[in-house]
């Protein structure tokens, strides 16, 4: 037993570092959205997409549109590990969701986008019955 202990102490150490760096992660999410939420006007959605068994590219999108439904903020982090962190993307930025959806790269960024977009949109919708 003696001769794993090191082994068991590598990785220890390997998942108290993983815990510490999530919490990073974290941290930045809900800074990033507190950020978007003291906005006064417009709507927030939250998308996310994983990819299948954990392996490959996670995103998760923060959109934010207007009232006439343009995209004043498209915040998007996609990686492996958790160093990723929220990248604004320009291109986005006065488009309408339709007009935005052909310039999505791939599958799982699109499935983020309507999910954000579905949030907005059912937000909007509950407004609309107070």
């Amino acid at each position: 037993m003696e001769e794993y202990k090191e082994l068991v102490l590598l990785l220890a150490g390997c998942w108290f570092i993983q815990i510490f760096l999530s919490y990073l992660q974290h941290k930045n999410y809900g800074k990033e959205i507190n950020e978007l939420k003291k906005r006064n006007t417009g709507f927030l959605g939250v998308g996310i997409s994983k990819a299948k068994f954990n392996l490959g590219r996670g995103i998760v999108l923060l959109v934010v549109t207007d009232e006439q439904d343009c995209i004043v903020t498209y915040k998007e982090m996609a990686g492996i590990t958790i160093f990723a962190r929220f990248k604004e993307h320009q291109e986005f930025i006065g488009k309408k969701p339709t007009e935005a959806m052909p310039l999505l790269a791939n599958k799982r960024r699109k499935a983020a986008f309507e999910q954000a977009i579905q949030l907005i949109q059912s937000e909007k919708n509950r407004l609309e019955v107070v």
